[in-house]
């Protein structure tokens, strides 16, 4: 138990830290290092299976630290109001430097106001250049010591270990100045950081509890759902019978899911917990993305959005907030989390729309749906970027198009090695522009055009090339139904779908 004030009831609260900063730049890996048993799910894409909070000991002090897939959920859970961070580390890689996520966290940490401390990891890399990444900070307005300011910058290396004690030291330094002290007597109130649907044990929530003491058997309420809990672990997943203020828990006992950044609050009964949870329309969930007022002509992609956590579906939201709406935007039918079910499928055909799964299973109704493509489509993915990318063609798909041919380059036919039914190999001289392996391809014979088709491999001295420049020669395979000839000129282009405005 901590030390407490029985005079005025207050306990010393260990700071809480999030992690933030640019994707591949270094957030889990730092987390994996400071800590000393891995308990971190390895990123893919750069979104965390499930958002976590762990707990360490570092000079027998505790030090809290919240694991999101990225500043779009921490976002989430600061739009619900929660000042749950007391301490912010931005990591930045010392060779990219700053990027466009690094911009994004720096805008939020401006915006929650909380003291940060900058991780200039990867500095074992050759090309590291921490100097050139505190003057990108100075043009962001974030000045670290070495250059004037307050901000602490520490090089460290994730993988080596350089570093990671002056990072704990310099947060229990930054939390000594705090005072980080908290009222334990009032009655317990958190944040939940996560929550998923657990396949023995139901509705499970991550949480952080910011004041009060937490004790198995309590009633608590959020603005979704209401539970008593059954079990209390700490982020080791080892059972406690009460937590304290800055403590990570996991709470199991939940009627319902909650959602990132609900706040939770104790109440002696069930009766009063469960009238304090609020009608469905009045929660704040801002998950539905639906159109605007003067907006109903547009067109739009319908979605039923299922996923392995609530954070999943937090930063998912936050992905489609990011793409250009303008002409086609997205309407989220359905957003839940759980595999996806024949309810789903019933949703996405009467409305029209996709099925999008996120790192979940589908039922046999789903799956059968899926088999017969029954005026249905289901998409599963495990990456975010892959996911972003299908619901872009998604929506491109919604517009009317048309093709934007570019001329690449032209390339005189000098030798036919190999010729194949719809396959040619052949060699010649680029005498103008490139020519792209991958590229659509035009043959003409005396200035006239007779055949077309592409170009599937390029080659230089018997190595494949991405392209060939005038005035170098190579050899190209070619597949199409005309037979190339010695002294054809061949014409390298593309074409790429432009949107028109609806």
């Amino acid at each position: 138990m901590p030390e407490t004030n029985e005079k005025i009831n207050i306990t010393a609260k260990p700071p809480v830290v999030v992690v933030l900063g640019h994707i591949d730049h270094g957030k889990t890996s730092l987390l994996m290092a400071i800590k000393d048993f891995k308990v971190l799910a390895k990123e893919s894409g750069g979104i965390t299976q499930h958002v976590g909070a762990y707990q360490i000991k570092h000079n027998d002090k505790k030090i809290t630290f919240i694991d999101t897939p990225g500043h779009e959920s921490f976002s989430a859970i600061r739009s619900r109001g929660s000042k749950i961070a007391d301490i912010a580390i931005l990591v930045i890689d010392a060779a990219e430097g700053i990027k466009k996520q690094t911009k994004e966290a720096i805008s939020l940490i401006k915006e929650v106001d909380i003291p940060s401390i900058v991780a200039l990891n990867k500095i074992d890399k050759p090309d590291a250049n921490p100097e050139m990444v505190k003057q990108q900070l100075a043009k962001e307005e974030m000045y670290v010591e070495s250059m004037g300011g307050t901000i602490p910058a520490i090089e460290i290396s994730a993988k080596t270990g350089k570093g990671i004690n002056d990072v704990l030291d310099m947060i229990q330094l930054v939390a000594e100045m705090q005072e980080l002290k908290y009222d334990t007597v009032s009655p317990a109130e958190g944040t939940i950081v996560e929550a998923y649907l657990d396949s023995r044990r139901g509705p499970t929530g991550t949480a952080i509890l910011e004041k009060g003491v937490l004790k198995q058997g309590d009633f608590v309420a959020t603005d979704s759902t209401v539970g008593k809990i059954k079990n209390l672990e700490d982020s080791r997943g080892e059972e406690i019978e009460q937590a304290f203020p800055g403590d990570p828990i996991i709470i199991v006992g939940f009627e319902s899911v909650p959602a990132v950044g609900e706040r939770f609050i104790v109440y002696n009964t069930y009766e009063e917990a469960l009238s304090n949870v609020k009608p469905k329309e009045q929660r704040n969930t801002a998950l539905i993305i639906e159109p605007k007022e003067g907006e109903e002509e547009k067109k739009y992609l319908k979605v039923i959005l299922k996923a392995d956590a609530t954070g999943s579906l937090e930063a998912i939201e936050e992905v489609f907030k990011t793409l250009p709406q303008e002409t086609v935007g997205i309407k989220v039918i359905k957003a839940e989390v759980g595999n996806v079910n024949e309810s789903d499928v019933k949703a996405a055909q009467s409305a029209n729309g996709v099925v999008i799964a996120f790192r979940v299973k589908l039922d046999k109704i789903a799956e059968m749906a899926k088999m017969q493509k029954e005026n249905i489509r289901i998409y599963e993915f495990d990456l975010i970027y892959t996911l972003a990318q299908k619901i872009r063609e998604l929506m491109e798909r919604k517009l009317v198009k048309e093709k934007e041919r570019t001329d690449l380059g032209k390339m005189e036919v000098t030798v036919i090695f190999r010729t194949e039914k719809n396959r040619q190999i052949l060699g010649g001289k680029v005498f103008e522009g490139e020519i792209v392996k991958g590229s659509l391809l035009e043959i003409f014979r005396d200035t006239q055009k007779i055949g077309h088709g592409r170009i599937i491999d390029v080659q230089i001295n018997k190595k494949s090339v991405d392209s060939v420049k005038a005035g170098k020669e190579c050899a190209l395979q070619y597949q199409g139904e005309e037979k190339i000839k010695e002294g054809d000129e061949l014409l390298s282009y593309k074409e790429e779908y432009i949107r028109e405005i609806l």
